[in-house]
């Protein structure tokens, strides 16, 4: 299961996300980050995600993609050791950026 809290600030889009991220839950999280006009960065916040496969990376590369493809931008942020782990251990540790700080400024508090 996945729950996703949206909160809006400016031109950026933040989405929490809280349980597992696989081929089950993917579809949500495609929906909800979808690039929207007048949107210039959409921030991820994987500090709830206790569980991601490969289905769940391959989607967040692919949302990535497409808000760069229009312009905007992706940042992913927060993850837990082990699904930090899982990046590191694919090879896209460099995705990963942030810190609970970033995320103020963005918005979130």
């Amino acid at each position: 299961m996945l729950t996703i809290e949206v909160t809006r600030v400016n031109d950026s889009r933040c989405l929490n996300l809280k349980g597992e991220l696989d081929m089950e839950t993917l579809p949500m999280l495609e929906r909800m980050a979808e690039a929207r006009e007048g949107e210039g960065r959409l921030i991820i916040n994987l500090s709830g995600v206790s569980f991601i496969d490969s289905t769940g990376l391959r989607g967040l590369l692919t949302i990535q993609q497409e808000w760069t493809a229009k312009g905007g931008r992706v940042h992913f942020l927060n993850p837990c050791p082990e699904v930090a782990e899982v990046f590191r251990l694919v090879g896209l540790e460099e995705l990963l950026q942030g810190t609970s700080g970033e995320m103020v400024e963005a918005g979130e508090n």
